[in-house]
């Protein structure tokens, strides 16, 4: 559309420019059917005079844009199963990373029960002695060293955490074991689904 066109339609929006022809244009050309409509919007955005709710009907544009859009499909998971390499090695790669887990978990409980149990050091030169002011105002010894003795209460909940971490440990070995069992039988079912080979008979 020629600058004259959007010159003489910005006329006739603001009252000026009424001419019999241009409104016969704006009638029977699209494009300039659609400046009119978006002027018309323009004006009453900058005057506040917008009605609550606009009904823009950009529902036939969106259907459109999606008749043109191309259908991707996601892969088949079995196919990704069935492949041998990658249907051994995503089981190994979960049971090595539980192992290593359930290793890390094990060497962090041994190594705070090792630093619990571990008896105070007394730094060289430090005697534990301290001295405070005696009755008769003179210097008089004071013993702060005492011998560290584990109650027989304190003794027995080691025992029993120690009893619990062993009880954790043997049944997530038994549990591997279990998965690991499952595996191979899942991994036979699918062997004997296989058509079987004729042997030869003599």
């Amino acid at each position: 559309m020629s600058q004259q066109k959007h010159e003489q339609l910005s006329a006739f929006m603001d009252g000026e420019h009424a001419d019999q022809d241009l409104i016969k244009q704006i009638s029977q050309d699209g494009a300039l059917h659609g400046n009119w409509q978006r002027y018309h919007l323009v004006r009453a955005t900058l005057r506040n005079e917008l009605p609550p709710q606009i009904q823009l009907d950009i529902a036939t544009s969106v259907a459109a844009a999606l008749e043109h859009e191309p259908v991707i499909l996601a892969p088949n998971k079995s196919r990704w199963q069935q492949l041998p390499l990658v249907g051994n090695v995503i089981p190994m790669v979960k049971n090595v990373g539980q192992l290593a887990i359930a290793a890390s978990v094990a060497v962090a409980v041994v190594f705070a029960v090792q630093q619990y149990n571990q008896p105070v050091e007394i730094q060289p030169g430090n005697d534990g002695l301290g001295f405070g002011m005696g009755v008769q105002g003179g210097m008089s010894p004071v013993s702060l060293e005492q011998t560290q003795t584990v109650p027989v209460a304190n003794q027995y909940e080691l025992l029993e955490q120690r009893r619990r971490i062993n009880a954790l440990l043997i049944d997530h070995h038994q549990q591997m074991r279990l998965k690991q069992l499952q595996m191979q039988s899942q991994q036979g079912e699918v062997v004997e689904l296989e058509p079987e080979q004729e042997t030869p008979q003599q």
